[in-house]
């Protein structure tokens, strides 16, 4: 006697059980399998939100928070969220902290400022790095390059490197 098949509901609940995925990654790892129909994988999916376990605003606060964890800026975090098939309304309230229940953060500051202190500690970290180089000007432009590359605006990269040179003393040459 054959195996019995596998459901669509089965497979959704098989993959959310590994790890945590958003909806669009959903959709595409089910069709991936060419077991289901379209109309199959819309009822899975409609099946695992109704049971509570497919949340793409949940799913996109944890990875952005994950990535400022690891130093990482807005631009980056949009990227990987966009990677990760998160809808852009989603992924501008997520980077904005526009939710109208919660504050935007425990000090009332808005999220340019905590860029701005990311970007900041980003540096503090890497601070032996920078100073390797003797040249000032050639220490802060690697600083504010390394720091656009990880996702933060020109800006932020900008005034992080200023406030690093003067409060640690990136801007000496003893060192």
């Amino acid at each position: 006697m054959p195996p019995e098949k596998k459901t669509a509901l089965v497979a959704a609940v098989e993959i959310l059980a590994k790890r945590l995925v958003s909806t669009a990654e959903l959709r595409s790892k089910l069709g991936a399998k060419k077991l289901f129909s379209p109309a199959e994988i819309d009822e899975a999916v409609l099946a695992v939100k109704r049971m509570g376990a497919l949340h793409d605003d949940f799913l996109a606060e944890d990875v952005a928070r994950s990535y400022r964890s690891r130093g990482y800026g807005p631009a980056r975090i949009r990227m990987a969220l966009r990677k990760r098939g998160i809808p852009q309304e989603i992924i501008e309230q997520t980077l904005n902290g526009k939710d109208e229940d919660e504050p935007v953060n425990d000090t009332g500051a808005d999220s340019s400022s905590e860029d701005g202190e990311n970007a900041f500690a980003v540096l503090h970290r890497k601070a032996a790095q920078f100073r390797r180089e003797p040249d000032v000007r050639k220490r802060k432009a690697k600083a504010v390059r390394c720091l656009v590359g990880r996702g933060f605006t020109y800006e932020d990269a900008i005034n992080a490197a200023d406030r690093w040179m003067r409060e640690e003393g990136g801007g000496t040459d003893e060192e």
